[in-house]
């Protein structure tokens, strides 16, 4: 990583560590087995700049997070390089130097599996962490075991832990929660559409059948439906709805490169914005689950202003922002294809049947 945002991490960890060791002073004597205040790795602020590599093991699993070539970016190895929040990476290496040792355990390595301290490369139950140099030359490394109280918004957790290279344990307080699972670690974002400025969205079934909802007010809270055939009529009023606003609160459970998942079959979702941007998500459900990938495309001849306010058109992107948005999204997420929750691919898989019922009226 870039000197600078590892400066700035330095920084941060050396005021965390600085704060631990007072809060052991501050406790003095209240526990006869103190371990000395100078932390499982005392020299790790001195060489963040060097790291290069976190390998995380558990008893389930084991990925590794990888600086990128650049430097300045991060990836999880296991999931293609799919990026990694650069807070996140701060948040495990700080975790580690400003570790609080409050009370020294058992040395006898026969104890270990009893506190899950035994490494699970050798069948334990334990956590393993290890930071490593561009030369994968090990720079810390720590077994994290029972957790005897959980983290909390104000309070760190307590937990058993030990240095992987050495026998002694310690009982410590510190916050290792992002550590064990893969998802913690990834990047979340995703491309974020203002509700205001979705105008229409259009589904294709596989078979070819099309839905789609619309609005002419920005400000309008409903979706109506578009296109109803003769006979047919809305199931309900805001039956438009949950499509309309399906691209609120979007997330994923899992990444793959988006060559990974075969996308032949999928159903078609488009968002088109009053400003010209339109959103095509393909999504296809598999045996894990739904699976989505997602492209964007401007068209100036398909920006539709006319009837928005001059108040409504500050929710609205000029066509400079809006062809920068198209690109940031094809960039970041186009190479990706995304697990979704089934409650948000649900939406996304409307089909006619789902906003249309026969119009008994019009039949008699």
């Amino acid at each position: 990583m870039k000197t600078k945002p590892f400066a700035i991490l330095a920084i941060f960890t050396a005021l965390a560590v600085g704060g631990a060791i007072w809060s052991i002073q501050e406790r003095g004597r209240a526990t006869a087995s103190l371990a000395p205040p100078g932390g499982l790795f005392p020299d790790l602020i001195s060489r963040v700049n060097d790291i290069a590599r976190i390998d995380v093991q558990t008893p389930k699993l084991a990925f590794t997070i990888e600086r990128g070539k650049s430097g300045d970016t991060w990836g999880v190895k296991e999931r293609g390089g799919y990026p990694v929040k650069f807070e996140t990476v701060k948040q495990a290496v700080v975790g580690i130097a400003a570790m609080r040792l409050l009370e020294a355990k058992t040395a006898k390595p026969d104890l270990h599996a009893r506190l899950f301290l035994k490494s699970p490369k050798d069948g334990g139950r334990g956590t393993t962490m290890a930071l490593a140099d561009g030369a994968d030359k090990t720079i810390a490394a720590i077994v994290v075991g029972k957790t005897k109280s959980s983290p909390t918004k104000t309070e760190d957790g307590v937990y058993y832990v030990r240095r992987l290279d050495q026998v002694q344990s310690y009982l410590a307080s510190g916050r290792v929660e992002v550590w064990e699972t893969i998802d913690r670690w990834l990047d979340d974002a995703m491309p974020i559409i203002a509700r205001k400025r979705v105008r229409a969205v259009t589904t294709t079934q596989p078979n070819g059948d099309r839905a789609g909802v619309v609005r002419t007010d920005p400000d309008s809270r409903d979706f109506k439906i578009a296109d109803i055939p003769p006979g047919m009529k809305a199931v309900h009023d805001t039956a438009g709805n949950a499509l309309g606003s399906a691209l609120g609160f979007l997330d994923f459970k899992d990444v793959r490169a988006a060559g990974k998942v075969d996308f032949a079959g999928a159903n078609l979702a488009s968002f088109k914005t009053f400003d010209g941007v339109t959103l095509h998500l393909s999504v296809i459900k598999k045996k894990d689950g739904h699976w989505m990938v997602i492209s964007a495309a401007y068209d100036a001849a398909d920006v539709k202003l006319d009837g928005v306010t001059d108040e409504q058109k500050k929710a609205m992107k000029s066509t400079d922002d809006a062809r920068r948005e198209v690109a940031d999204i094809n960039r970041r997420f186009g190479p990706w294809a995304y697990q979704v929750p089934d409650y948000k691919a649900k939406d996304f898989l409307t089909g006619p049947d789902d906003l249309l019922v026969k119009d008994d009226k019009t039949s008699n």
